[in-house]
């Protein structure tokens, strides 16, 4: 059964509550038309006006029902330009036994005030290693971002406010965390997730500097019903223990400390971005010699701090979390005391911290099937100008050979036995006629491909013979002969991910 709160009336709210409220919501919209002007899309540009795409996070609790009231009468106004399309996201997280009766609930709200209601239905493992509520958020935002994407949108748009903002500064003081995990939450700033997906894409929170009791003020006054998730007086959970057991204390000892420690939050926030403003610069000062690298000699020459500092700024800008301070401190000690691109190997998120040559490089961490015989197959050639290889990422490319052009006999390709194997160590290639074959170990030496890079690489194999190996090339004494063989064919492995040498 689904718990509602409603109200008739109760006391004389300010006469400013909703007059405020509704202009720092505007407020926030046109910081993000700004943002638009600054940097336009090409198919989405209305100068002077640039209005805004939003998507809206409902809960079809107090804040969001509020926030969502006040975002429809500004979107509904007669005239209105700012907002281009708006498109509320309930997302149903299957946690609760009311959470049949929410959507109910959203889809009423909606319906009564013309609004876009998307429901989205999400799992969320109950015994998640990291926590119910942090499996539920990450399963919440894949999902508002996934939408977000969908609909072109510019904005995703939560109801957080003062005391989310207070609640999740002593969370992550009771962590131990530093200026950027006590600064909590910031009102607009660029959507972040692993990956790069949330690019362009701002995450605004309009409230942040209102209190819960502003917003239930207006709630009541414009008689608006809500639910309340029972979960929300689970102590079990830390954000529910601090706001129910902590913070009435707090308002006891001493009346009005929420503004000053709002203020403090927004203190340590500007001294987050400073610090933070410091490590992307040194970032660009130790910008290696590929896109997304870093040159270790330059940035060796940093003090520890400042190491500490554009590690984490490079880390976050390959859309990658920032670890712990310990986890930190042993990948800078990697960073200090090896050598070659075997020594230093940092898994983080299925994905590896590695050195190649004087640069700190990111890469994929190769599929377990690669150590297996899950990626030897046999290929039916039939002539196509290329076939995927499935589990290795790419494609094989069959290209015709033109005039006095090497290449494989294109018959001998169709009518023999096709295979495509890993390396398995001891296999020999000769690349060029006045030179005798080689190891394929040496090889990629010489093309300066990482070892960690070589597990990507397949091997062709016909009747049982190395013809070709993906970034070196075909083995010489398999070309046909030109005179006889009209069809013959080049090989060329294309990759789905650009490989570091290339």
């Amino acid at each position: 059964m689904v718990q509602k709160k409603s109200a008739k009336a109760a006391g004389s709210p300010r006469r400013s509550g909703q007059a405020h409220l509704r202009a720092l919501v505007e407020a926030s919209i046109e910081a993000v038309r700004e943002r638009n002007a600054a940097h336009p899309d090409a198919d989405f540009a209305l100068e002077p006006v640039n209005p805004v795409r939003i998507v809206f996070a409902f809960s079809g609790g107090r804040d969001s029902t509020a926030l969502l009231e006040i975002l429809s009468r500004i979107r509904n106004a007669a005239g209105q330009s700012r907002i281009a399309d708006l498109t509320v996201v309930h997302v149903h997280h299957g946690l609760s036994c009311n959470a049949d009766a929410w959507v109910e609930h959203v889809q009423s709200f909606c319906k009564a005030r013309g609004l876009t209601l998307e429901v989205v239905r999400v799992y969320v493992n109950p015994r998640a290693p990291e926590g119910v509520e942090a499996a539920a958020r990450q399963a919440r935002y894949r999902a508002l971002l996934r939408i977000a994407r969908e609909r072109r949108a510019d904005v995703i748009m939560t109801a957080h406010h003062q005391d989310d903002r207070i609640e999740t500064f002593l969370i992550q003081w009771l962590r131990g965390a530093g200026p950027e995990g006590l600064a909590a939450m910031s009102p607009v700033r660029s959507f972040e997730m692993a990956g790069s997906e949330g690019a362009g894409i701002a995450l605004v929170r309009p409230w942040l500097d209102v209190s819960g009791e502003e917003i239930e003020r207006f709630a009541r006054k414009a008689r608006l019903t809500w639910v309340e998730d029972e979960s929300n007086s689970d102590t079990r959970f830390l954000r529910n223990l601090i706001r129910t057991e902590m913070l009435p204390h707090l308002d006891a000892a001493r009346p009005g400390w929420r503004k000053a420690a709002a203020r403090s939050v927004g203190l340590v926030a500007e001294s987050a971005e400073l610090i933070s403003s410091i490590g992307r610069e040194d970032l660009a000062l130790c910008a290696g010699s590929r896109p997304g690298t870093i040159a270790i000699g330059r940035f060796l020459k940093l003090s520890a701090q400042r190491q500490a500092l554009c590690l984490r700024a490079w880390l976050t800008s390959q859309g990658l979390k920032a670890p712990p301070k310990v986890r930190l401190e042993e990948m800078l000690r990697q960073v200090r005391q090896t050598q070659g691109a075997g020594s230093m190997c940092f898994h983080m998120e299925g994905r590896e911290v590695r050195r190649w040559g004087e640069n700190l490089v990111i890469v994929d961490v190769p599929a377990p099937a690669r150590a297996s015989d899950a990626l030897q197959r046999t290929i039916v050639w039939k002539g196509e100008p290329e076939v995927s290889l499935g589990l290795w990422g790419g494609v094989l490319r069959f290209e015709p050979c033109d005039g006095n052009e090497d290449g494989l006999d294109g018959q001998r390709l169709r009518a023999g036995k096709l295979e495509v194997r890993p390396r398995r160590g001891g296999e020999k290639l000769k690349l060029h006629r006045l030179r005798p074959s080689r190891n394929l170990k040496h090889l990629y030496q010489e093309a300066k491909i990482p070892a960690f890079e070589r597990g990507r690489l397949p091997l062709v194999w016909l009747d049982d013979q190395l013809v070709f190996a993906a970034g070196l090339g075909c083995d010489v004494r398999h070309y046909a002969d030109r005179t006889l063989v009209a069809e013959r064919v080049r090989l060329v492995w294309v990759p789905d991910q650009p490989l570091l040498s290339s």
